[in-house]
């Protein structure tokens, strides 16, 4: 009977809501409702002018939010024990998913790229299961292994090409590199010797600079991000647009809305939505959204550290990784400080799966922050 009591107590206070719970619940939450919101400011035009209806992309984010609160919230309510179990199927299901896109008739080919697949009049984006599935399989193998040793190094290995590669000749290279800086990012984490993850480091940036310098269009943003203004009517279009809603937004924005500066951004619903904050909201909305993402990264990651099972430790903070790189890159690509890629802001930019994706993501940080026991 003891026990008994024990147990329920424990199961108990397992599902208590706590304060940990509801300041990133809320943070997150606040993300999505400003993205909802900005949203609207950058795309309504463009949504009339295109489909008759200022409110088509937000109407189709919305229920995209909608799914992934729903999906947030039953995780939350999941052990995420219990993922430990399914790591390689969901791994296997990712693989096939993405090899799909290249199916006639079920991928679909937009923009020069293979990036979708088409289900039930649903447009899915594999590559976004791949951030999650690459985490779970990740924790796994490094929280079994005793030791760093060459069956291991190779195993790694061959569980992130497999993926990047796939991506990448879907012409996605900038989601490639965000799965391959996740990775490396949670070696860190792990036992893997310093010089190992310099050495996987060193050569990931050789593979990219091969493949940049192997493919003329990436090589010509390159050139356009080394001087965006002389190739401002070519491949440095768009980086001079945003730097231009830049200027226009100053310190405090001109407010939400549909100025002239934003007509100039081809992608100013997705990867380029920042430059909308600063020119509606100006320099302190990108700081204060920008500072939101880093008080969840930082607090989450310090918290997961004290998280006690390594495979739970790991999946915490893989999901924060793959945040914060992918909002580094984003906004590094939008102020110019890195080449141009094609990569949203997560919780933020317009798109569907990455939304949802996001949101589940959250729930399993949620699930493991609070039904671990920490030290």
């Amino acid at each position: 009977m003891r026990h008994e009591r024990a147990g329920f107590n424990a199961a108990r206070q397992s599902t208590q809501v706590n304060p940990t719970d509801l300041f990133l619940f809320g943070l997150i939450i606040a993300l999505v409702v400003f993205g909802l919101n900005i949203l609207l400011a950058s795309s309504s035009f463009m949504a009339r002018e295109q489909f008759s209806d200022p409110y088509f992309f937000l109407k189709k984010q919305a229920f995209a939010a909608f799914i992934g609160f729903l999906g947030m919230v039953a995780m939350t309510q999941i052990d995420l024990e219990n993922f430990r179990h399914w790591v390689w199927p969901i791994y296997a299901v990712t693989l096939v998913l993405l090899v799909l896109v290249f199916v006639p008739g079920i991928g679909r080919r937009a923009g020069g790229a293979n990036r979708w697949i088409v289900i039930a009049g649903l447009s899915i984006q594999p590559s976004d299961f791949a951030k999650i599935a690459l985490i779970l399989v990740l924790a796994r193998v490094y929280s079994q292994a005793t030791e760093v040793d060459l069956r291991l190094s190779f195993t790694t290995l061959g569980l992130i090409v497999l993926p990047a590669f796939l991506i990448a000749i879907e012409q996605d290279l900038g989601t490639a590199i965000h799965l391959v800086l996740v990775a490396l990012s949670l070696l860190f984490f792990t036992r893997y010797p310093l010089t190992m993850q310099f050495a996987a480091l060193g050569a990931a940036v050789a593979t990219v600079a091969y493949v940049i310098l192997k493919t003329p269009f990436r090589l010509s943003r390159i050139k356009a991000f080394l001087d965006p203004w002389e190739a401002r009517y070519d491949a440095g279009f768009q980086l001079v647009a945003s730097m231009k809603a830049f200027l226009a937004g100053g310190l405090t924005g001109r407010g939400l809305g549909e100025e002239l500066v934003r007509h100039h951004l081809q992608e100013r619903h997705t990867d380029f939505i920042l430059a909308i904050v600063a020119e509606d909201l100006g320099a302190l909305g990108v700081i204060f959204l920008l500072a939101t993402y880093f008080v969840i990264g930082v607090y989450g990651i310090v918290l997961a550290s004290r998280l006690r099972d390594t495979f739970m430790r790991l999946v915490a903070t893989g999901i924060l990784l793959s945040l914060i790189i992918q909002v580094t890159i984003n906004s590094g690509v939008t102020m110019g400080l890195l080449p141009t890629k094609g990569i949203n802001l997560p919780l933020v930019s317009n798109g569907g799966t990455s939304l949802v994706v996001y949101l589940v993501m959250c729930g399993m940080l949620l699930s493991a922050l609070r039904r671990e026991q920490t030290a």
